[in-house]
């Protein structure tokens, strides 16, 4: 088979960790969609990845669970299993030595290095600690593959060096000094720093955006004139307003209850000569207090036959509009 990138891999083991999930749950077969559902990828990205394995599910029984899941450590895990060592066994490195405590059969930490006095020789998890002098010695005389490095980053390179040169091939780096190792080597950056920083920076804005959203006021537009729909959104987003729109009382109805905004503009002769009447009245029954701006062709004989005061009606104006006028009653009834 030939050589499989990186993103790949990772998917392939996420995909491993579920699937033994499933056969601890008794699940004999499974289709990409369901693991799509537990992985978060895409059914496509599933099936594309299985396939470039050599699989290719069937519409009655989907995926054989315990054979996509061999054939995926086979590919994962090597036939003799790989020696990992740690260097720098403070809080970080002892999680680590915690974390991988039977894991993984075929993955086994087989010594741990640093320089504190009160750790060399002594055992952690039943593991040998060795001061890190004897790193590259250790490293050559039990064929040691993977290194991890958890020590201080002023060391980091200088670790990653004798590494190199004791035979190491895959490094895991999670100090905050970034290393450069030849082609022949594999690294993975575990940067904690960033990766909280990073979280924090979006923690922030998302707040912000959140706030931002809590202080815009809603506007919904309820006319059946796209031309003036458009006209009175262009201006009242440029105002820095969120506004809705629908083209018939219905859809205002449903949009209010949905939306709540803090403010209507509406039409009068919309699918009915009567249709803002109606909503009027609606709101009124459902009590929903929602204060109204009337925007009609009729409005000059509307101010006569309605008592605004009952309707929470804020003003009744003439179409066409004064668009500063409108602005400015938009600020103020919200």
């Amino acid at each position: 088979m030939e050589s499989i990138n990186e993103k790949s891999i990772e998917r392939l083991c996420i995909y491993r960790r579920l699937l033994k999930k499933l056969l601890n749950d008794k699940v004999e077969s499974f289709y990409s969609h369901d693991l799509s559902k537990m992985a978060n990828f895409s059914s496509v990205q599933i099936r594309r990845d299985l396939m470039h394995i050599g699989y290719s599910g069937s519409n009655r029984k989907g995926y054989e669970t315990k054979k996509i899941y061999r054939s995926i450590s086979n590919i994962i895990d090597s036939k003799d299993g790989m020696k990992i060592c740690i260097v720098g066994i403070g809080n970080l490195g002892k999680a680590l030595v915690n974390f991988f405590a039977e894991k993984n059969k075929k993955l086994t930490i087989a010594a741990l290095f640093d320089i504190d006095k009160n750790i060399v020789d002594y055992k952690y998890n039943d593991i040998h600690c060795f001061h890190v002098d004897r790193l590259s010695d250790i490293i050559k005389d039990q064929d040691i593959k993977i290194g991890i490095i958890s020590s201080s980053s002023e060391s980091a390179k200088e670790t990653a060096e004798i590494m190199r040169k004791a035979g190491i091939k895959s490094i895991i780096n999670f100090t905050t000094t970034p290393l450069s190792l030849p082609d022949n080597m594999f690294l993975e950056e575990v940067d904690i720093t960033t990766s909280i920083e990073k979280s924090s920076y979006f923690a922030k804005t998302l707040i912000e955006q959140d706030q931002k959203a809590g202080s815009e006021k809603k506007i919904l537009i309820v006319d059946d004139d796209i031309d003036i729909i458009n006209t009175y959104k262009i201006l009242l987003e440029k105002s820095g307003y969120v506004v809705n729109t629908a083209m018939n009382s219905i859809e205002g109805l449903e949009k209010v209850k949905k939306d709540n905004p803090d403010l209507v503009i509406l039409d009068i002769m919309m699918e009915k000569s009567d249709s803002g009447f109606i909503f009027l009245n609606e709101l009124k029954e459902q009590n929903i207090d929602v204060p109204v701006i009337l925007s009609s062709s009729i409005a000059k004989a509307t101010s006569n036959l309605l008592d605004v005061s009952q309707l929470n009606i804020k003003m009744i104006m003439q179409k066409p509009v004064d668009l500063d006028e409108l602005l400015n009653l938009v600020k103020k009834h919200v």
